[in-house]
């Protein structure tokens, strides 16, 4: 008799962890919204050091830190993988001001830039998801209900660096201004090396693309709802995302030149060199200097494109599937 209960036992078990093993499937979808903050990483601002350039830690600017936003749709494709798409909504901003590094605040640049996103991610759950069983006994009711999870995504974003006029107050699209000499259209010799030809850059594109890794974790507070924490680092594909790429170029240097269309040389001026004068025996930046000649390095740092870190926290919404076909629950 206790051989027969026991063979079923193992059956009902079997039969048991077989349904189990498909409940993730049956709330596998879910909508979710995600609110929380940005830090540029960029080559404006920055820590006293030399920038860093993985993840970028020691180059987090409180000061700068902006509010991000993002809604977008998860599907669970297996009891350990799930896939996101998204569009995400971001403020990002930088000042060299904000820098404990003498030299960037003698740069004195800044910018800001709205970040609109669209993209997805595929997520790797090391610290597995459960759903709570449709068909369980009062005792088996003591699930997990944490899950953590690391992840790699992938997309583009649309942005436009605008900066502050601070003697008028107004902001000014960068782009257009050609603050490089985008629009200059030239072949030149380097004022400090005559025998280096420089060219001026072309105007760059508004649109860019991304990648993205992470970590997140999610808690399921009943079948329905859940909450989650997720932290990543985009890198993107453009140098641009704060208007500093490279070199600076001055006007002034080639009088046949005309200012891009449009635009007051004054203004252009204001924003393509802003740098400050440097008292290095006090570590202190004074007042305006003589604009720089073209072909100075040190606008911006071309070997590395511009990043930023998002830190969000999620709400998910599951969408339940009809489940008029299902067998009574057992309770």
């Amino acid at each position: 008799m206790k051989r027969y209960l026991l063979l079923w036992v193992i059956i009902f078990s079997a039969f048991i962890n077989g349904v189990f093993a498909q409940e993730w499937k049956r709330d596998a979808q879910a909508l979710f919204f995600g609110t929380g903050t940005n830090n540029y990483m960029g080559d404006l601002g920055g820590g006293k050091k030399d920038a860093a350039h993985f993840l970028g830690i020691r180059d987090w600017d409180y000061q700068t830190t902006r509010p991000t936003f993002q809604f977008g749709y998860r599907l669970r494709v297996a009891e350990v993988i799930a896939v996101k798409v998204f569009s995400s909504y971001a403020i990002v901003s930088g000042k060299d001001a904000a820098s404990g590094h003498i030299g960037r605040r003698a740069r004195n640049l800044s910018f800001r830039s709205p970040v609109v996103e669209l993209g997805g991610q595929i997520e790797y759950y090391f610290l597995r998801e459960k759903v709570t069983p449709r068909y369980a006994f009062a005792s088996l009711g003591g699930i997990r209900n944490i899950a953590a999870y690391i992840f790699f995504g992938f997309g583009g974003f649309y942005y436009n660096p605008k900066a502050k006029n601070l003697e008028d107050g107004k902001w000014y699209a960068l782009r257009p201004l050609g603050t490089e000499g985008q629009y200059a259209n030239i072949t030149y010799n380097n004022f400090y090396d005559p025998t280096e030809v420089l060219h001026t850059p072309k105007p760059y594109s508004q649109f860019a693309s991304f990648v993205s890794m992470g970590i997140g974790a999610k808690y399921n507070i009943n079948r329905q709802w859940a909450i989650g924490v997720e932290f990543s680092n985009r890198y993107t594909s453009t140098d641009y995302l704060d208007d500093a790429h490279d070199r600076y170029f001055n006007y002034d240097d080639f009088p046949e030149l005309s200012y891009p269309a449009g635009v007051d040389p004054h203004i252009w001026h204001y924003f393509a060199d802003r740098h400050l004068t440097v008292d290095y025996e006090n570590n202190t930046v004074g007042g305006p200097a003589e604009p720089y000649h073209s072909g100075k390095p040190g606008r911006g740092n071309p070997e590395y494109n511009d990043a930023y870190l998002f830190f969000l926290v999620h709400v998910y919404y599951t969408i339940k599937k009809n489940r008029s076909y299902r067998r009574p629950k057992f309770r």
